[in-house]
């Protein structure tokens, strides 16, 4: 198997790109994922505690309206 390389844009050397120059480029890219994913699970809770309020207010204006009719 041959090692992955890139091509200079300015001088168009091909460069062998070895684990030592990948794991920097590695590390950015994890890291951009990980945010990425955090902030998903952030946006998930605070989705689901919207969801939970308006559920919520739906019994309680279910129990509002049934004490009405019993009424």
């Amino acid at each position: 198997m041959t090692e992955p390389t890139i091509i200079c844009p300015n001088c168009r050397t091909e460069i062998k790109l070895t684990e030592s120059l990948a794991a920097p480029l590695i590390a950015s890219t994890c890291q951009q994922f990980e945010a990425q994913l955090a902030q998903k699970d952030r946006d998930i809770v605070q989705r689901e505690s919207a969801m939970r309020d308006k559920e919520k207010a739906l019994t309680d204006a279910k129990r509002d309206l049934d004490e009405r009719v019993a009424d």
